[in-house]
Order: C-alpha cells, then structure tokens, then sequence
C-alpha cells in the first residue's frame, strides 16, 4: 500500500524538475550571430548579380567566390571574383559581367575581425 501512494509523488516530481527552463544558458551572448541573412543570384543579360546580407558589424572585408562544379564536391575549384570591404551596410551587391554561359553557383565568405571567416550558403 505505501509503494501505490509513492508512485504519484515520483511522476508529479519528475513532471515539475521536466518543465523547469534551462538556466544555465550565458546571458552574455549576442542575440545577433555572424552569419549571412541572405544571399540571392540571378541571371541579368549576359552577366549575374549577386545581392546578400549580413547580420553583424564583425566583418571586415567580404569575397565573391563562383564555380561552374558541383558546389557540393569537395574538390570543386572556386574562384574569387572580386573582394569587397565592409562598409557598415547589412546588404551588398555585384554584378559578375565576365560570367560565362551555363549553370554557375556563387558563395559569400566573410573576413571577421578576428581572424575567423564565415561562408555562406551557395
């Protein structure tokens, strides 16, 4: 007869330590990350423009990379297109004139300041 009225108390127990929220997270972390918030291409005439944003003021410089591989194969070469410094803005945009015809990916790294980089999505 004690095991039964046990029994509720254990489960209300572990019911009420389950619902507690996590306190244990740092509370002097950034709500805003160093990551891209977009990043978009489109075919225009004979070239490409490349637009992305990016959600902190860590970064220093950004580089335009393009492959016309298979983005997801280790061993594709990209190549840079052009560099850019950071100027302050949350967005960004190039015209890639020297495009050539077909399927071609682009990515975004950024250069933070300190020494970290940050790739985008291509």
């Amino acid at each position: 007869m004690k095991t039964l009225s046990v029994i509720p108390v254990l489960v209300i127990l572990i019911l009420t330590t389950a619902a507690v929220p996590n306190t244990s997270v740092n509370s002097s972390v950034s709500k805003y990350t160093d990551d891209f918030s977009f990043i978009r291409g489109h075919r225009q005439g004979k070239g490409a423009t490349i637009s992305w944003g990016f959600n902190s003021a860590n970064a220093t410089a950004f580089t335009l990379q393009r492959t016309y591989e298979d983005p997801s194969d280790p061993y594709s070469v990209w190549e840079a297109v052009s560099n850019f410094p950071c100027n302050g803005s949350r967005q960004y945009r190039y015209t890639d004139s020297s495009v050539f015809p077909g399927f071609v990916n682009y990515r975004v790294i950024a250069a933070m300041a300190d020494g970290s980089t940050v790739v985008s999505t291509v």
